[in-house]
């Protein structure tokens, strides 16, 4: 009766806040008889184990947003804000480590994860607060896109977001809005793990028996029977208790009823249980402790298996949410996951590997080094590659040797024109811009009836942009406030001939940010 006032309670705090949610109080009872909710199984500890593996691994890996190099290649962009969030810190309170294992979590238990992306001083991601995925409700608008409603605790009306302002990371799909619960799915293995567990502690609980009956010659009153047997059991309850002895009243006998875990093959049981729920979940037995079918010469594949099969559909799932809720200019940068440590072997496999690539000029001494996490060396950048072999268009009558010919002492070289990258100043700018000319759009549908709350909206989008870009606009030597001026006249002329041309508000809305790709940059 416990158990079901605390579903209820629960049942009546979430109520009407997610479909989700809904989902899991209809089916919460499984065959087994325990209660699965995305909370209740992280109590197996298989389900825990599983949980951990997953979240703390991806957490631990590097995640760094990265800048694609003219001539081919990337570096990190340690000079976009967004790479100080999803790096170091997304938010005032959180580590990127906590941030990621507490959204991942969610998407393994869930099937969701959403964290609100706040804009500020820093440009359009200035900080990722993570929103609880069954206070979350998910709907596609007609045009496509979609709308966030989130009910917080103390709220009795859920407030709404547009589709720019949620990172939403959502695993298997019916719809392609909100994932799977995956708890829910996986129920029943769940339950039935649990219930191993609860079983085998109720068994030692109760001095490892399966039950016993007190037999008597003589008729007693109910009331003396309940009396004697809650004296019993807190005489002999319990594995501290084990083995104690017993004295009887005269015309009573002890009654136990033969039975073992060993019969009932309680350790096999458990076992396979557990290898459902690693199953479900896509995670190795071995890395959960069970090393039954584990050799010391396979743990080393099986690790580089995790990483292939289980653990890169998670990084990937992170990096395309990020190019899609964060990044902009996707053209520009782009966000991964470094692997390389998770996947470089032991010491013989990882030396020859640098000996090899060192060799064909594909590392420097430096590089190799760095990747064995050491520091550089003076003159170790350098490259080398063997040149004991020639091509063979080289060995030719004039030349049977196959020697090149001398070379002519080069001459000073001449300067390079320098790069027209464009700076990261205006990329921001125009990140920050991008997002805010989404929500301007987002806005102007909704209002688009009402005149009077149409104007008002324009002129706090204005405003918004004075206040959000400011920083990046004063670093590339744009006026402000003269732009936001420009912004909402603009707004207000396209809006003008969209309603003298009869165009439809949703066909000039569809390139409304486009406007934010500036010329001259």
């Amino acid at each position: 009766m416990a158990e079901d006032a605390t579903v209820e309670d629960i049942v009546e705090m979430r109520s009407g806040v997610s479909r989700v949610f809904e989902e899991i109080v209809e089916q919460r009872r499984t065959t087994a008889g325990v209660y699965v909710s995305p909370e209740s199984s992280l109590q197996c500890d298989a389900v825990l184990a599983c949980v951990r593996v997953k979240a703390e691994s991806l957490a631990s890996l590097p995640l760094n947003i990265y800048r694609r190099l003219p001539g081919g290649g990337k570096e990190i962009a340690e000079d976009l804000p967004l790479q100080q969030i999803l790096a170091h810190q997304p938010n005032g309170w959180m580590t990127s480590f906590e941030f990621r294992e507490l959204l991942h979590s969610w998407v393994l238990l869930w099937g969701n994860a959403y964290a609100l992306i706040k804009s500020g001083r820093r440009g359009a991601v200035n900080e990722l607060i993570p929103l609880h995925p069954s206070r979350m409700e998910v709907k596609r608008l007609e045009n496509g896109r979609l709308r966030y409603y989130y009910r917080e605790p103390n709220r009795p009306v859920p407030v709404e977001y547009s589709q720019d302002e949620i990172f939403h990371i959502r695993w298997l799909s019916q719809d392609g809005v909100t994932g799977y619960v995956a708890t829910t799915l996986s129920r029943d293995a769940i339950a039935l793990a649990r219930a191993m567990e609860l079983h085998s502690s109720a068994f030692f609980g109760n001095q490892a028996r399966s039950g016993a009956v007190i037999e008597t010659d003589q008729p007693h009153k109910p009331e003396a029977l309940q009396r004697f047997r809650q004296q019993w059991e807190d005489m002999h309850r319990g594995p501290e208790k084990a083995y104690k002895t017993a004295v009887l009243p005269h015309g009573m006998h002890l009654k136990e009823f033969k039975s073992s875990n060993s019969e009932d093959e309680l350790l096999a049981m458990r076992r396979f249980s557990v290898e459902s729920v690693a199953r479900a979940m896509r995670v190795p037995v071995y890395m959960i402790g069970d090393l039954t079918k584990s050799s010391y010469s396979s743990v080393e594949q099986q690790g580089r298996d995790f990483v292939t099969f289980s653990l890169m559909p998670d990084l990937r799932r992170w990096e395309s949410a990020i190019r899609r809720d964060l990044i902009v200019e996707d053209q520009t940068y782009f966000a991964s996951f470094d692997v390389t440590a998770l996947m470089a072997g032991d010491y013989q496999a990882r030396s020859e590997w640098a000996r090899t690539m060192f060799n064909l000029g594909v590392l420097s001494v430096n590089e190799i080094r760095a990747s064995e996490g050491m520091n550089p060396i003076e003159g170790g950048d350098r490259r080398f590659v063997q040149v004991n072999m020639q091509l063979l268009d080289a060995f030719t009558q004039e030349n049977p040797t196959g020697q090149p010919a001398p070379q002519q002492p080069a001459g000073p070289q001449e300067p390079q024109p320098e790069d027209s990258e464009r700076s990261a100043a205006s990329i921001i700018f125009r990140q920050a811009l991008r997002r805010l000319a989404a929500t301007e759009a987002d806005g102007i549908l909704e209002r688009r009836n009402k005149p009077a709350k149409l104007k008002s909206w324009l002129e706090s989008v204005a405003e918004r942009i004075k206040v959000e870009l400011g920083d990046a606009a004063e670093s590339i030597g744009i006026d402000i406030d003269s732009f936001a001026e420009n912004w909402l006249s603009e707004s207000n002329e396209l809006l003008l001939e969209c309603h003298r041309s009869g165009k439809p508000y949703e066909e000039v809305l569809a390139s409304w940010t486009n406007r934010a790709n500036l010329s001259g940059d």
